[in-house]
């Protein structure tokens, strides 16, 4: 039996660089963590990559090839961001999202954003929390970091892996942990789209770390702008939707908030934005692990209104995060779970 208590707030995918508005919902998902009393703050990738000055002061190399497609001049919004979470008194867990790395190495990003490492493990509520880095690139037989944006050049399913080893050092840490584990990675390990190509080895992993006993008991990820759960391996897999919007590509460009701002923020066209931030704050205890979501609109039209594929996305576009209660004993393996 289960007899830990933790407390968090999870955000995914804020893209600084994109967004005109990304101080605004850190300022409200802060404000709600301390009035939740969150032990931390949690997130799962795409925050932002770093500055300009942070790069000439620690990785000059960088600095000399700051240029690229996603990078705007948005680094005052990053300094206060960073200023905001560090004044608020909560630890800041997380995991690297491809993204992170489109200025910068993994080495950099980790010492931007204080992590420990590209996938490390935590403890917190007598939950042992694991984040992955699912930042790989299969090339040739070899798995190659994402670094300085290098992923572009390759086809998807040549992107976005965990790689044999460490699927082995994920074993290890979950037959050795005194306590049920969380998953943490960027790229969804539960969907079958735009996903971490490795996932159905994850599942056969923690299928055999549940033998006997439950070790995992939840995986989370951001990367695909969605709302979502499914189940495998009898374990919930959830997916966290981003806190700023669903990113739909400039086939469908819409100006959203004025032409002035899409000008500022040139890839602000490609995006479905969200009225409200979009975060959760979870809880797990013995009778579960309880989600308490946000809902929130579009602003402007729909991406299924501009002709947006409902087969692009592995779950449904909404703009929210669903209020849910997930058990922490197994679970049918059921693949998408009803909402």
């Amino acid at each position: 039996m289960f007899t830990g208590n933790v407390t968090f707030a999870v955000f995914s995918d804020l893209h600084v660089d994109i967004m005109p508005d990304a101080v605004p919902r850190m300022q409200v998902l802060l404000r709600r963590a301390r009035e939740e009393k969150a032990d931390f703050l949690l997130h799962l990738g795409d925050i932002m990559y770093p500055e300009a000055d942070f790069l000439r002061s620690f990785a000059p190399q960088s600095a000399a090839r700051r240029a690229g497609w996603f990078q705007c001049e948005r680094d005052d919004e990053k300094r206060e961001i960073r200023r905001m979470i560090q004044e608020s008194g909560l630890p800041l867990f997380g995991v690297l999202g491809n993204h992170d790395m489109d200025a910068c190495s993994k080495e950099t990003a980790c010492r931007y954003l204080g992590l420990p490492a590209p996938h490390y493990t935590f403890d917190a509520g007598g939950v042992r929390f694991i984040a992955l880095d699912t930042n790989y690139i299969l090339e040739d037989g070899r798995y190659v970091d994402f670094d300085h944006c290098n992923y572009s050049r390759f086809r998807t399913r040549e992107t976005s892996w965990l790689g044999p080893a460490q699927r082995a050092w994920l074993e290890e840490q979950l037959l050795s942990s005194p306590y049920p584990c969380v998953l943490l990675s960027h790229a969804p390990l539960g969907d079958e789209l735009l996903n971490a190509h490795d996932g159905p080895a994850v599942w056969e992993i923690v299928r055999r770390a549940n033998r006997g006993r439950r070790r995992v008991i939840l995986a989370l990820n951001g990367h695909n702008h969605v709302d979502g759960v499914c189940a495998r391996a009898g374990v919930p897999f959830l997916s966290v939707n981003s806190i700023s919007n669903i990113w739909i590509g400039h086939e469908y460009d819409c100006v959203r908030y004025s032409e002035t701002i899409s000008r500022l923020y040139p890839h602000l066209k490609g995006c479905a934005p969200y009225w409200d931030a979009l975060f959760a704050i979870v809880r797990i205890d013995g009778e579960g692990i309880h989600v308490q979501g946000r809902e929130s609109s579009y602003v402007g039209p729909s991406p299924y209104e501009l002709g947006f594929p409902r087969a692009a996305s592995y779950h449904v576009s909404t703009p929210c995060i669903r209020s849910r209660t997930l058990p922490i004993t197994e679970m049918p393996d059921e693949g998408i779970l009803p909402c």
